[in-house]
């Protein structure tokens, strides 16, 4: 039985949430001011809030972790008591992913094409060359463009939608979920096991020549989520350690030079470990920050597919009809519409999840209907809470 202790479960929430807002923070600052290299008054205020917002892709590494953990530790434990059922498998991870991902697409469309005829910069044909932003977003809203990211092909045939350009981690965990079952289950052929084994060998091998190294790469990552699944660490000392490492492998990207795939796999290598460490069953939590954790990740999802063409029209709009919201100096005014183009961000994904996210179990009974599938027990209730 796939158990997680009540002090986990709310760790998982807290960095569910925690990540989803790092990545706005990440790309709202990016657009909104202008680089640190570039602004003209640095003090130790603006050092930290650029650190702080500059840990976006930090915080997806931290998403890929979570999901290695829940997801493939779900189906270890399923095949290991033998209730593990592709159909269903299948059903529940498209209906978490597509559920969101069909209002996302057109609202990018749509919150794009309205930018672009606010926009009088160049925000959207690429004439501001922000980090986060080194192309052409309205060269990227033909229909093709919608197809590749519809079926998860963006940065293996096309680069993600529009302005989306968070669509490209999407893409990695599609394909991780199929591979990691494909991995499981040529064991079994390999073993002289169950009788279908050789196709999932077949898959595996077809997949492993067709997708992108870089996609690749990064399920060594996502496999680094099964540490905890196995490893558990009971001593208060290591969770203190691995929380202290964090911060500090945080501050050293920031010092150092080190290799990008390097740096990522030891960041998550450390969130792993940090995970492990959480394993109390019976740890009295504060049931207000327990609850508040659990709220604001339920709508992390909706968030990660919707915060980028949000921010874009919004700052775009106040760009537009009322003070300069592009590119400028840190300032007092600056942090005001930072934190008024946040609040908005937020407020819009939890609209969108209230009618997409929150309805995930309706929307895969749905499925399971249209495919005649019987429910497949879950292994761990709560894993799929998380997932």
């Amino acid at each position: 039985m796939f158990k997680i202790s009540l002090s986990r479960s709310n760790f998982i929430h807290l960095l569910r949430w925690a990540s989803a807002f790092l990545v706005i923070f990440n790309h709202l600052r990016s657009i909104l001011f202008k680089d640190y290299p570039l602004i003209s008054h640095k003090n130790p205020f603006t050092m930290l809030f650029y650190f702080l917002t500059g840990l976006g892709h930090q915080a997806v590494i931290v998403f890929f972790v979570l999901s290695g953990y829940l997801i493939a530790g779900s189906i270890l434990s399923q095949i290991n008591r033998g209730i593990f059922d592709i159909k269903g498998y299948a059903i529940n991870r498209i209906s978490r992913l597509y559920i969101v991902l069909i209002v996302a697409l057109p609202l990018t469309v749509l919150l794009d094409h309205i930018g672009i005829y606010y926009d009088n910069i160049g925000l959207y044909t690429g004439k501001v060359q922000a980090a986060t932003l080194g192309f052409s977003i309205a060269s990227r809203l033909s229909f093709k463009y919608f197809l590749s990211s519809f079926f998860m092909l963006q940065t293996i045939v096309l680069p993600p939608l529009g302005s989306n350009s968070s669509l490209w981690s999407l893409s990695n965990e599609f394909w991780y979920y199929i591979l990691f079952p494909c991995v499981v289950l040529s064991l079994f052929f390999i073993k002289g096991k169950k009788r279908y084994s050789l196709i999932y060998l077949s898959a595996l091998i077809l997949l492993t020549l067709l997708l992108p190294i870089h996609i690749e790469l990064y399920f060594l990552i996502w496999l680094l989520g099964l540490i905890p699944f196995y490893i558990n660490l009971k001593k208060s000392f290591y969770k203190a350690f691995f929380i202290v490492a964090l911060f500090v492998w945080l501050l050293i990207k920031k010092a150092a030079h080190i290799n990008d795939f390097l740096y990522d796999f030891v960041l998550a290598l450390i969130v792993a470990f940090c995970l492990a460490s959480f394993t109390d069953y019976y740890q009295l939590t504060d049931k207000g920050l327990l609850k508040l954790n659990e709220k604001l990740s339920s709508f992390s999802y909706s968030t990660y597919l919707v915060h980028f063409p949000v921010i874009m029209i919004s700052l775009t709009l106040i760009n537009h009809y009322v003070l300069e919201a592009i590119w400028i100096e840190p300032g007092v005014i600056g942090y005001l519409i930072f934190t008024v183009v946040f609040l908005l961000v937020v407020i819009t994904s939890y609209i969108v999840a209230t009618f997409t996210e929150f309805k995930t179990p309706q929307f895969r009974d749905f499925l399971k209907r249209i495919f005649s599938t019987k429910k497949a027990s879950s292994a761990s209730q709560e894993a799929q809470n998380h997932a």
